[in-house]
């Protein structure tokens, strides 16, 4: 399958010529637009990939509840259970990565057919699996070091505050001194607030981690993460902005969502009471569905996003006249 590119657009490269956060975030729904149909087909069937651990649990969970036997098997139920989810994860993340792939080759006028981005990124699936293990252990760490330092200064300002009195009886403190109630709760909330920082400058450092894995040759797991870390140095707030303003765009699809499961749930109400199973049932059902569908709809813009940012970072570190770096055999 190849792009079917509106003719009214431009050229794709023409949508990173000067790019503010404007221009990144109309060149991704340019992108998105203009390869619609392609992108939602890879889209959805990431979903399916990621929903197959979710369906072969349900016949599991039923089972064990109703006939609560045979628990002896579990030991050999659950690990085959961990390795079908981590094929899953790994082929959702290869599907997904596919997406931006296609984007890149669009912004670099070299356009590859979905078969082919898939390919390539499907051989690597492991390696994107692996990626998202250690991040997620980075941002483990990261937050757990963020709460020890957080409990160390809270430890400190009580200790230096006479905070024995405050937490023995703080309405009693805070009439006694209402400076040491205020002052408390600021430094909680300074404290909440530099943590919310720190780990979104985190996570915009690692927020093209995928691409290069996607797009360029030779790239371990290590190496992507650490070329996401040196490509996004001096652009981690402008990053943040353009997420955030697509993050906005994207609140009516939101709004719809619930509107649409607000009514669902009244139409369910009016043939099953609200307090029955069926009514339950059917309302998550639902919800859950619409929650997939909308998914499908948003993924392909948030990584169409992504690949203009990594071509603009690219571009501004190392030049224009950027290639698909291809050139390992495809297993």
């Amino acid at each position: 399958m190849t792009f079917d590119s509106n003719p009214s657009d431009s050229n794709p490269s023409d949508l990173t010529q000067s790019l503010t956060v404007g221009n990144v975030v109309n060149g991704g729904f340019r992108l998105y637009r203009s390869n619609l149909k392609s992108y939602l087909k890879v889209s959805a069937v990431s979903t399916l990939w990621a929903l197959i651990p979710f369906l072969a649990a349900i016949p599991i969970v039923l089972f064990y509840v109703n006939v609560q036997r045979y628990y002896n098997v579990l030991g050999l139920i659950i690990p085959a259970w961990l390795v079908l989810a981590a094929y899953c994860s790994a082929q959702y993340m290869a599907n997904s990565a596919a997406i931006a792939r296609l984007a890149f080759g669009e912004l670099i006028n070299q356009p590859e057919t979905v078969k082919t981005a898939y390919r390539y990124t499907n051989a690597r699936k492991w390696r994107f699996l692996g990626m998202g293990a250690l991040l997620s252990l980075l941002y483990f760490g990261v937050a757990i070091g963020m709460y020890l330092i957080a409990g160390i200064l809270i430890v400190i300002m009580f200790a230096s505050i006479g905070g024995a009195e405050f937490l023995r009886s703080p309405a009693s403190a805070a009439v006694i001194n209402p400076g040491l109630a205020i002052f408390a709760a600021l430094v909680i909330l300074a404290i909440i607030l530099i943590f919310i920082i720190v780990f979104t400058w985190f996570s915009m450092r690692f927020s093209v981690a995928e691409l290069p894995l996607a797009v360029e040759s030779d790239v371990t797991v290590t190496k992507t993460i650490g070329r996401s870390w040196d490509l996004t140095q001096k652009s981690v707030w402008r990053i943040f902005v353009i997420l955030l303003v697509t993050f906005l765009v994207t609140l009516p699809i939101q709004f719809l969502v619930q509107i649409l499961a607000t009514v669902a749930q009244g139409a369910i109400a009016a043939f099953y009471p609200q307090e029955s199973s069926i009514f339950l049932a059917l309302t998550y059902a639902f919800t859950y569905l619409l929650g997939l569908a909308t998914g499908i709809v948003i993924m392909p813009l948030w990584q169409t996003i992504k690949a203009v940012i990594y071509y603009d970072l690219r571009s501004r570190r190392e030049g224009l006249g950027l290639q698909l770096r291809d050139t390992e055999p495809l297993t």
